[in-house]
């Protein structure tokens, strides 16, 4: 059995690679990128989408990738598909290019999350696995932590800022190889659980909670930045500042373990969705800065992450032959709700305005909370 600390800390250290820099740091980049590439806000939705779209076929992959060639192997390509999707973006001179660099780093999100909660599965007594799994997807929060100085401080701005976190994607090769397992371990259970995942009631009210849960938190993780800037009038750096304290407050999640000692994980579920609602009015009752809003993107950050490890509880409770399928099925769904809430959010908030779609998403993630994401209590 590998040490439980290192295969934390090699969980915790991809997914800050391949969630907080890979994926979100995206947001931060593109008003940047546009001066460099110029490109229209419908095009920026479409290259959007693309690390959406990867993201979600990954995730779909990632248990047959986990089963056939193990942990490592998947933990290896995940660090890659980081390292090649930064370094095309890097490079990039066309919006093609952008869209390409985003495909293939959203690919390495979808395929770390399943491999290293079937490498806890396996490597980590049961009565560790909860506060393990909660701890490494705070690793999202680091990542977006160590992405804005690096893209405000870095000479040669958001192009510099991709080959650096291409590099660090490289080096997760290293405490991957130490840490996890080369051993593919196929159970029983892994043959057969495509055939019984739909069949099965906790899944199907997961994925209806991940979906919506997701569909909920594109209002600030999509139009963040857009929101803050036009919206509200703020300048770059400020923004910059706000993202900031969102993604660094996620790193709240991490304490989820020990918050379990007095709160089950169904009112966890619940307070994470109210503190994701609560910003997003917030953000609707302003028109220009306000010292409420350090607060309340703080708040959104902590609920969003810690919300994404609790699904990743459930997930994983849900099928315990295969921890790596329960939370693809619960990653594919959130990530497939950002999609539909980009889509719905950038439509009201163009016909309607943003007080509205804030409002209504805020509403969204409220309603949620009298659903609970799997059949019994964990």
């Amino acid at each position: 059995m590998k040490s439980a600390t290192a295969l934390s800390m090699t969980g915790f250290l991809l997914i800050a690679v391949t969630y907080g820099m890979a994926r979100f740091a995206w947001g931060l980049m593109m008003p940047a990128v546009k001066q460099d590439i110029p490109f229209s806000d419908h095009l920026a939705g479409i290259i959007t989408a693309c690390s959406y779209l990867s993201y979600c076929l990954a995730t779909a992959a990632a248990p047959w990738l986990v089963t056939r060639h193990g942990t490592r192997a998947t933990a290896y390509l995940s660090a890659l598909c980081a390292a090649g999707g930064l370094l095309l973006l890097a490079c990039a001179f066309s919006p093609l290019m952008l869209a390409g660099g985003l495909f293939i780093a959203g690919l390495s999100a979808g395929l770390a999350s399943p491999a290293i909660a079937s490498a806890v599965s396996e490597g980590m007594p049961p009565a560790q696995q909860e506060s393990a799994n909660t701890a490494i997807n705070a690793g999202t929060s680091a990542g977006i932590m160590l992405s804005v100085p690096v893209l405000l401080l870095l000479p040669g701005s958001w192009r510099a800022a991709c080959v650096c976190f291409a590099l660090l994607a490289l080096l997760c090769l290293l405490p991957a190889r130490r840490s996890l397992s080369p051993i593919r371990r196929e159970q029983e259970g892994d043959r057969t659980r495509w055939r019984s995942l739909v069949r099965q009631q906790s899944l199907i009210r997961l994925a209806i909670v991940a979906f919506i849960s997701g569909s909920a938190s594109a209002a600030w993780w999509s139009f963040g930045p857009e929101i803050l800037q036009n919206h509200l009038r703020l300048d770059a750096r400020t923004s910059s500042l706000l993202w900031l304290t969102g993604g660094g407050a996620g790193i709240a999640g991490a304490m989820t373990g020990a918050v379990r000692r007095w709160l089950s994980m169904v009112q966890i579920y619940r307070l994470s969705l109210l503190c994701m609602a609560l910003p997003l009015l917030v953000l609707a009752s302003l028109h220009d800065f306000s010292g409420w809003l350090f607060p309340a993107v703080a708040l959104g950050g902590a609920g969003y992450v810690t919300l994404s490890g609790v699904l990743l509880v459930y997930g994983a409770a849900a099928t315990p032959a295969s921890a790596s399928a329960g939370v693809s099925v619960a990653f594919f769904m959130l990530a497939a709700g950002q999609v539909a809430g980009s889509a719905l959010f950038g439509a009201v908030y163009a016909g309607l305005g943003a007080a509205e779609g804030l409002t209504g998403f805020a509403v969204i993630a409220l309603g949620i909370m009298t659903v609970m994401p799997g059949a019994r209590r964990i």
